[in-house]
């Protein structure tokens, strides 16, 4: 049943001769730049990354860079305001290439935003400073006015819709919206948390039919959301516009709990860069458009509406409650593309609480405690030296929260190409003299 499943997905991904592009375009090899200013929150989504070659190891948890001054100007709380952004690092969040500003000051709608970095980097080798600049606004109207559902009955924010079951999951709820002219595109988003439950879907339906395995682990998610759709603000012949009357299929939402549909009105420079790069990125015959002079990537700014839904279901539908799902993904060995049966909860770095769980198990019959309070000698008494430069690896070696992944660091090294880890390793080795792995 297998070999059938993989023949239909072969056959339907085949392409033909139009597949072949002749045009080869070079790699842009600096600085990409992924920027957003948001209507009503913080500056906070401000990340910067750089290509790395097939051989380096791309270390997300340290920074890449030497030096990185970042402004943002523009109106907030009322105020033309400027200020530097500094490392997402508060609170253990780990995440350096990306920057945040004062939780304090809040953009405001139809206004207008200037970036402007410096960063100095190793570029190849060579020590570079590369300055970049864009601009964005703020659209200044987008409103959702009503919606419908899969029965086409009107629904406020805040009221209960029914998931229904295949095929009628692959019919819509429709959004109206009110916006202004200087609006490009709109990205909903859904966000949800960890009390939802996920519904059996069209796609199962269609999998049965080559297969006999009821597969729970198709209905894991390892995230608080996902995109659903991206609509543009234009029209095409005497055709209504996307924007007018916003789609969200069934099958995309969970069956059971409540979710919040984020709608981020953007920029026509957003919808360039998301048609041009983010989905045609395959396609070397199109020619990715940015915004940022100087460099590659987005600096756009986002009007975004918050569209509350409580979602039900028949008695007749299986769900699948998030938690139980992420756990039977975590814990399965047979899986078509783990070969080794290597359990899940070592091979992808999701599962890594999973693991915790397992670890705590054979330590202690108390309550478990947050992963970085485990005790180092009784993790490694359970783990070998390899599983536990894996278990580091998965949370990007924490060594300023848990000091003994800096010898599962060094360990780490020893086999990886990247200029980033030297560098943290150097700087590790020089305050760690007396570290085994160093010598």
């Amino acid at each position: 049943m297998k070999r059938k499943l993989l023949l239909f997905l072969l056959l339907f991904s085949c392409q033909g001769p139009w597949s072949y592009y002749p045009e080869n375009p070079e790699t842009y090899q600096g600085i990409w730049v992924y920027a957003y200013i948001v209507s009503g929150r913080p500056v906070k989504n401000v990340c910067l990354d750089k290509l790395h070659s097939l051989k380096e190891v791309r270390m997300q948890g340290f920074a890449f860079y030497e030096e990185a001054n970042i402004k943002i100007s523009g109106s907030f709380n009322g105020k033309d305001t400027a200020f530097f952004l500094e490392p997402d690092i508060a609170d253990y969040a780990h995440n350096p290439n990306c920057f945040v500003g004062p939780k304090d000051l809040i953009a405001d709608i139809g206004k207008n935003y200037e970036l402007d970095i410096s960063i100095t980097w190793d570029s190849a080798g060579r020590r570079t400073t590369s300055e970049f600049n864009a601009s964005t606004y703020i659209p200044q109207k987008f409103k959702i006015l009503r919606a419908y559902d899969l029965l086409k009955q009107q629904f406020k924010p805040g009221d209960t819709i029914v998931y229904l079951p295949a095929p009628m999951d692959l019919q819509s709820n429709y959004f109206i919206p009110e916006y202004s002219d200087d609006i490009g595109s709109v990205l909903v988003t859904m966000a949800y948390g960890q009390d939802v439950f996920w519904g059996e879907n069209s796609i199962d339906k269609f999998i049965e039919n080559f297969t006999e395995r009821n597969d729970t682990a198709r209905k894991a998610r390892f995230d608080n959301g996902r995109i659903l759709i991206s609509v543009e603000n234009q029209q095409y012949s005497d055709m209504p516009k996307a924007i007018d009357s916003i789609p969200i299929m069934g099958i995309n939402m969970p069956a059971i709990g409540e979710i919040k549909l984020l709608f981020y009105a953007s920029t026509p420079d957003y919808f360039k860069f998301q048609n041009t790069f983010l989905q045609g990125g395959s396609d070397s015959r199109i020619k990715p458009i940015y915004n940022i002079e100087g460099g590659a990537g987005i600096f756009a700014g986002m009007l975004v509406d918050t569209f509350e839904v409580n979602v039900d279901t028949l008695n007749s539908i299986k769900v699948y409650p998030f938690l139980a799902a992420q756990e039977y993904y975590c814990k399965d060995t047979d899986r078509d593309d783990n070969e080794s049966n290597t359990p899940n909860w070592i091979l992808h770095k999701e599962c890594v609480w999973y693991w915790d769980k397992l670890i705590w198990d054979k330590i202690s019959t108390q309550p478990m405690p947050p992963w970085y309070e485990i005790p180092s000698d009784k993790l490694r008494a359970v783990l070998s030296a390899e599983e536990f430069i894996t278990w580091c690896e998965h949370r990007y070696f924490p060594i300023d929260r848990y000091p003994p992944c800096g010898s599962a660091m060094v360990r780490f090294s020893k086999s990886k190409n990247s200029p980033v880890l030297d560098r943290e390793v150097k700087k590790w080795c020089e305050e760690h003299k007396d570290d085994p792995e160093c010598g």
